[in-house]
């Protein structure tokens, strides 16, 4: 049996560069000590690993204090930890039109405990609109729309809310790695490793600009100031309770040279390109009917989202991957996105080509559409 095209990158990158794998297998098999805890020759090694790569991910994004980036396993506990170390009862919060659950689900129980919840006003796509940020403590936002492709303008919005003295929060899971981006004026960066930073699942980190102090989500074992019954004062330690995954840290580590040598713009041209070609496809299509971003031009994140008349997106999706093609349905985790272009509450099918997608993949993907389309 063939593998399958796979265009579900968005979701998460597939497949990951060769030498991922080789780190992760090199750091279970010839490393495997705990960082931070041990000073032993294989105890340095793993806390080698885990400082080089934050060491990488400061470098290849642009931000400063490398130790305010904070490990997590996925952007969505970085979200929480910031957003839960950060509001509390009376304190008001934007969001964009867009945002995941990721962002949704715990502002939802902060809201319980008194947070406020506003919408921001938002542009034709949905995210926020630079001119009109709203006096608030925070504003979060995603930075492109894993249902829509939709980008936020993270200079302008970081520039506003800085005059307001708005904290900015910006998702970065769509964007890091494929579209590069300013974050000279974001506080809070949030991000997968394994989606455009084409790491292992099961890595994620949360940058703090360093006036931004979040109060600890998780306390335990750091390896430091181990006498005192508090998590210490200092960064990274403070915000990383526990053993961290240092395997998949690794890949990530991997992950990044190779990127740091294709380059983001390279990989953004790639995608960009390719989805291009599907976007013409599928509007010349009367069959079809496709939710780009409103007058973006080539300013979209890597993905497409469509349906089909007359056939619900799960079962299009169904008849997609019994004919070879790995694509998403759904909400995609994001109701309120949904909601925003009236697809709720079915969704859509998303397409998402990746750093590895080639041409002759998406020919492919037209092939088995237009035969999904027949059945």
């Amino acid at each position: 049996m063939k593998p399958p095209i796979y265009l579900d990158n968005a979701s998460s990158s597939f497949p990951k560069p060769k030498s991922v794998a080789k780190a992760v297998a090199d750091a279970i098999n010839l490393v495997g000590a705990n960082p931070g805890r041990s000073s032993h020759v294989l105890g340095l090694k793993a806390s080698r690993i885990v400082f080089e790569t934050r060491e990488a991910v400061a470098l290849l994004l642009g931000l400063n204090s490398p130790e305010r980036i904070i490990f997590t396993k996925n952007a969505t506990e970085g979200i929480n930890l910031a957003l839960k170390g950060l509001l509390g009862p009376g304190d008001e919060v934007a969001i964009s039109c867009l945002e995941h659950n990721a962002v949704m689900r715990p502002l939802t129980v902060l809201q319980d405990r008194g947070v406020k919840i506003v919408r921001a006003p938002c542009d034709a796509n949905g995210l926020p609109d630079p001119g009109s940020v709203p006096d608030v403590k925070m504003l979060v936002t995603v930075g492109a729309s894993n249902v829509t492709a939709a980008l936020a303008d993270i200079k302008r919005l970081g520039k506003a809310c800085k005059e307001k003295n708005v904290l900015l929060m910006v998702d970065a899971s769509q964007m890091a790695g494929c579209v590069p981006f300013d974050v000279s004026n974001i506080d809070i960066l949030a991000c997968s490793g394994h989606k455009g930073l084409l790491g292992p699942q099961g890595t994620g980190f949360v940058w703090f600009a360093p006036h931004v102090r979040p109060e600890t989500m998780i306390e335990g074992g750091s390896g430091s100031d181990s006498g005192s019954a508090f998590m210490p004062a200092y960064w990274p330690d403070r915000h990383e309770a526990g053993t961290l995954n240092t395997p998949g840290l690794a890949g990530l580590k991997a992950a990044l040279k190779y990127l740091s040598r294709r380059t983001i713009e390279a990989v953004r041209q790639s995608e960009v390109a390719l989805c291009r070609i599907i976007l013409k496809r599928l509007r010349d299509d009367p069959r079809i009917v496709v939710y780009p971003p409103r007058g973006a031009g080539g300013r979209r994140a890597g993905l497409v989202s469509f349906n089909a008349k007359g056939i619900d997106p799960a079962e299009l999706g169904d008849r997609l991957d019994r004919l070879g093609i790995a694509a998403r349905v759904g909400l995609h985790c994001s109701p309120e996105a949904h909601r925003f272009l009236g697809t709720f509450p079915d969704g859509t099918v998303r397409v998402s080509p990746g750093a590895m997608t080639r041409q002759t993949d998406i020919k492919k993907f037209f092939k088995a559409l237009d035969k999904a389309l027949r059945q």
